[in-house]
């Protein structure tokens, strides 16, 4: 039994003969009469009984029908689902970004995608640059927004911009006061980093390694709000995306570096296979939205 023949069966009902039905259809007549000794073949039954011009339904058509009708309606749902799957308008986007860009230009662009696509699932998780880009190599996320990702033949990454570090300070500390900070004036400095996989500390790690720095750390927390909340305590200094610090926090002082500039390569991270169509509708959106807003 297929669907065609189902689809031939109800249109016979609704146009009262084989000729209108096979007009409906875009058939030539002897389609339509195949498709009905295909069925009664099938069933081993009689459906339909002539009545003059028309074509009735015989006693086993009518219970033939009774059966085969929410299969029918089942097929025309299934279609629409796949339909709007086809058109974007459904699916399941699961998306991931690094903290300070999720929080401060995300989540407004994804609240706004969410009420344009009401019917979208939506899986959207904060995390480590690191930890959203291995998700997608697991394909556990569709599109991350993070930092540069290591070498891999299965992955695309679309620089954004350099996503800016400056050195956030107590506001009482001693080096607040001076005109100029640089990273020798921080080697005998309480730093508070965050883990050692972080890329943010990746970065501070490298800068003072290749001037031959000593780095000062009693303190290693995983969390920047919570690092800040450490500096506004007097607890040490931080080197922190600017995104994070601004607007600046009580307590504190925001200081560039001097002759130096710490920052990563932001931009947006996706397995090179094509998405389903939702997720590629917000994967462009957010390409867009972001070199417009960052690049």
């Amino acid at each position: 039994m297929e669907l065609k023949q189902l689809q031939t069966f109800e249109n016979i009902l609704t146009e009262g003969s084989y000729f209108k039905a096979a007009e409906k259809l875009g058939y030539v007549p002897s389609t339509v009469t195949l498709h009905i000794q295909q069925l009664e073949e099938e069933l081993g039954i009689k459906l339909f009984e002539k009545a003059g011009r028309r074509m009735l339904l015989s006693k086993e058509g009518e219970f033939f029908w009774r059966n085969a009708r929410p299969l029918l309606e089942h097929a025309d749902n299934f279609k629409n689902v796949m339909d709007s799957f086809a058109a974007g308008q459904i699916g399941h986007i699961r998306l991931g970004s690094i903290s300070t860009i999720g929080r401060a230009f995300l989540v407004p662009k994804i609240i706004s995608f969410c009420k344009k696509y009401p019917n979208i699932k939506l899986t959207f998780e904060l995390n480590s640059s690191e930890v959203v880009t291995q998700k997608i190599m697991d394909n556990q996320l569709d599109i991350g927004i993070g930092f540069t990702p290591p070498a891999n033949f299965n992955l695309s990454f679309e620089p954004i911009g350099l996503e800016p570090m400056d050195l956030l300070l107590p506001a009482e500390h001693p080096l607040a006061r001076k005109k100029e900070i640089t990273l020798q004036d921080l080697s005998e400095v309480n730093l508070l980093l965050t883990e050692s996989y972080c890329s943010y500390r990746n970065e501070i790690d490298k800068h003072f390694s290749a001037l031959g720095i000593p780095l000062k750390s009693l303190i290693q927390i995983n969390d920047g709000r919570t690092i800040i909340q450490f500096v506004q305590a007097g607890i040490g200094c931080a080197i922190l995306p600017v995104a994070a610090i601004e607007p600046v926090p009580d307590k504190t002082v925001r200081r560039k570096l001097a002759n130096i500039e710490f920052g990563l390569m932001l931009g947006v991270i996706r397995r090179k296979e094509q998405l389903e169509k939702a997720s590629e509708s917000l994967y462009k959106e957010l390409l867009y939205e972001l070199n417009r807003s960052i690049g």
